[in-house]
């Protein structure tokens, strides 16, 4: 059944990107009348970037907000073309994937759990939706518009769970012209890609998009030893539509959808560590090699998304109306082996499935001087629920495990408004206000399990409830037409909940964040020079974090740090020395450390693995653990003081450099050259800092060649400098596991324009 699954999925993928070659042979005569397209910036300099970061279309350079903002046009130019990515053009980002779920880092804030039910410490959105499951933020790029990065709390007009900031993707809207693109490609490890977008009037006032995506990698990037078969490949293919109806001059109506499939095997073919060994039957089990693995069963991530989403928009003269209404929902079927070894130690094989209802009510005033305004309320109504097994070797002829059956609904409801007054013709100030209240309830249980047999049977049946208020103030003065700058304060919370996959543990606390941030913006030489900085600092309380607890089945919880300091500085720059040639980048420099984690008379102590042989609490020794003689394989949990130790996720520092330039060849010809460096110092996986990401750097490039405006064909390469580093590692009772990220890619692609 897999296997016809698979060769269904295989043919859905190559649909998607031979949609694009055949639409292409036909689109000519459909857009002669099109207008021309190019990507080349005009005469005078960098364009102005409008974003929606306080709810309102507003220049980039005018918000009181550090934001990174990417147009599709930069995207395309870097090579990014996925969630994944995003860090590489946005130094204060940073991205793990854990499954089938995507953990986002912002300034070093974010969530280290990936277990089902559980929510991003960074808001991720899509066209004004906020995305509740984690699996819904790894998404391939197609008809984008821009993506914008808000850095920090966003806890007043977005609110939920945007603690450290937001990452918000705006899709291309349908317009009153005839556009298509497309592209077609083919790269090593026998890959096929595709993506195609067509836009456009149907009747007077009526508009209509469809946007296509299929990827299928058929040989993987590693070899599973014992199965003989490759491992680390992928195949999706996904739809995303929209339909505008301008019903008046006042009403615009927007209907969106959009559909995702996906069988994935390059985030979930866990490898043994290189550093620390497996537990055997009969001695430590060491890594073959970070790609490979010998894993007795062969991993895999079958996720499908989809949603549907309406949004109103009314001019009611003193004030515009917005309401935005939509439902989402996700399924993920997922087997995998924990400890990534040909010993059958441990195996969770899970069905997932998560529903969301949104609605949000949004009343702006219009553009007046001295003072404007906007309120509104949201309510989120989220259901998740959870049927795992958890299957592992034992000792004595009986192999231990259990059964989840676990769900999670939550109810969330927010009122907020926000106030902006014009002190002087140069000087703004902003306050905000929002309360938000949050009821989860957790229902089902939790069986024991024994060569195959269901035991005792533990109910979890519990609920939380919290409300609470998060604000922001901040004040932004023009020092000239083209320099200003800002300081802001803001509060920002995230909801206390449960882990489903230990549903019979106490639920995590709620987090709060104090954060202080000062910065200027400006634009320099007519426009040639965006130079934007800031500087901030962090106070974080009850910091959620994950925790995965000693024994055979080694199950991950969710724990509660005591308090976490933050300081940083950000710097970005986007330069147009000619009209020809582009430079971009940026820096983030962090210190991000616990300042109390486990210190004496703390709530809270801090978890830390050592290699076995181990023994907490050594006699004689200040560390809460020591280890004894050889290695024998897996780790021992002991508890301490981690205060000072570097968090999870949170590099010291972070830097890209990018430049594009486009060499005219014809009269209509052009050649356009690529290149995008990004470097990271590393990181740590885990609260104690064992397993780390070392410091690597990254360089990707490609050169095209467009015959005219409408037709080109690009030879592009990722990693070009084969870098080894991981999108996560993890530790259990058992031992390390790892998943490496993507070797050197490469290919080439043919793309359209019209």
């Amino acid at each position: 059944m897999m296997g016809d699954r698979n060769d269904r999925l295989r043919l859905h993928a190559w649909f998607a990107a031979a949609s694009a070659g055949t639409l292409a042979l036909t689109t000519p005569a459909m857009a002669q009348d099109a207008p021309p397209q190019t990507e080349s910036e005009p005469s005078g300099g960098l364009n102005e970037i409008i974003v929606t970061a306080q709810r309102r279309a507003e220049n980039l350079q005018e918000v009181p907000i550090a934001i990174a903002a990417v147009t599709a046009d930069a995207l395309s130019r870097a090579g990014v073309n996925d969630t994944n990515s995003i860090s590489q053009v946005v130094p204060s980002v940073n991205f793990q994937r854990s499954g089938a779920s995507g953990l986002f880092f912002v300034r070093g804030v974010g969530t280290t759990n990936a277990s089902v039910g559980d929510e991003g410490s960074n808001a991720f959105y899509v066209d004004g939706v906020y995305i509740p499951d984690l699996s819904g933020t790894v998404t391939q790029f197609n008809n984008i518009e821009r993506i914008e990065v808000l850095k920090g709390p966003q806890g007043t007009l977005f609110g939920r769970n945007a603690f450290g900031g937001l990452i918000h993707i705006i899709t291309k809207e349908p317009g009153e012209t005839f556009e298509a693109k497309g592209e077609g490609g083919y790269g090593n490890y026998e890959t096929a890609q595709g993506k195609l977008y067509v836009g456009g009037p149907i009747a007077d006032g009526l508009s209509m998009d469809l946007a296509l995506t299929g990827y299928d990698q058929a040989k993987g990037w590693g070899r599973n030893v014992t199965l003989d078969r490759d491992i680390k490949k992928m195949q999706y293919w996904g739809a995303r539509s929209k339909l505008v109806w301008k019903a008046s001059d006042a009403v615009k109506v927007t209907l969106s959808g959009d559909y995702y499939d996906m069988d994935d095997n390059t985030s979930i073919a866990w490898s043994v560590d290189e550093d620390f060994p497996v537990r055997g039957l009969t001695g430590p089990i060491y890594s073959i090699g970070s790609m490979d693995a010998a894993s007795d069963t062969y991993s895999l991530t079958h996720l499908t998304t989809w949603g549907f989403s309406g949004t109103i928009e009314a001019d009611l003269g003193f004030a515009s109306l917005t309401s935005i209404s939509s439902i989402r929902d996700s399924l993920n079927n997922s087997d995998f082996d924990v400890d990534a070894t040909q010993v059958p130690w441990l195996r969770i094989s899970f069905e997932s499935g998560s529903r969301a209802y949104q609605q949000e009510l949004r009343l702006a005033s219009a553009a007046t001087d001295p003072l404007s305004w906007q309120i509104g309320g949201f309510y989120l109504r989220s259901e998740v629920d959870n049927a795992s097994r958890f299957r592992g070797l034992g000792v004595g002829g009986v192999n231990a495990g259990n059964f989840i059956d676990a769900t999670l609904d939550t109810d969330s409801y927010a009122v907020f408004g926000e106030l902006s007054y014009k002190l002087t013709p140069t000087t703004t100030v902003i306050g905000g206000l929002r309360y938000t209240k949050d009821t989860r309830k957790l229902g089902g249980g939790q069986y024991v399990v024994a060569n195959d047999t269901l035991g005792a049977f533990t109910p979890t049946e519990d609920s939380i409830s919290y409300g609470k208020f998060t604000w922001r103030a901040a004040i932004r003065q023009e020092l000239t037409d083209d320099i200003s700058v800002y300081a802001s304060y803001n509060r920002g919370f995230k909801a206390g909940t449960y882990s489903l996959q230990s549903p019979t543990n106490a639920a995590v606390q709620p987090q709060y964040i104090n954060a202080y941030e000062a910065g200027v913006k400006s634009e320099l030489f007519g426009r040639r020079l965006r130079l934007n900085a800031a500087v901030f600092h962090y106070d974080i309380s009850n910091y959620q974090l994950r925790s995965a607890a000693a024994g055979a089945l080694a199950a991950a919880v969710l724990l509660n740090a005591a308090s976490v300091k933050v300081d940083g500085l950000d710097v970005e720059f986007d330069a147009a020395p000619t009209d020809h040639l582009r430079i971009f980048g940026g820096f983030n420099w962090l210190n991000s450390r616990f300042s109390n984690f486990g210190k004496p008379g703390s709530d809270y102590l801090a978890p830390f693995i050592y290699p076995n042989p181990a023994v907490c609490d050594a006699p004689g020794t200040a560390d809460p653990g020591t280890t004894t003689g050889a290695p024998t394989g897996g780790f021992t949990t002991c508890f301490g003081n981690a205060s000072g130790f570097q968090t999870p996720g949170a590099p010291d520092f972070t830097a890209s450099l990018g430049a594009s330039l486009t060499v005219p060849v014809n009269e209509t010809g052009e050649l356009r050259f690529n290149v995008l460096g990004n470097y990271n110092s590393g990181f740590p996986f885990e609260s104690d800092g064992l397993l780390r990401q070392k410091e690597f750097a990254l360089l990707n490039g490609s050169v095209a060649y467009w015959l005219n405006e409408n037709w080109g064909v690009e030879i592009w390469g990722k990693n070009l400098t084969g870098t080894k580093y991981y999108e996560q590692k993890i530790s259990t009772g058992l031992g390390a596991t790892t998943n490496r990220a993507a070797p050197t890619t490469y290919g080439v692609t043919v793309k359209f324009d019209y």
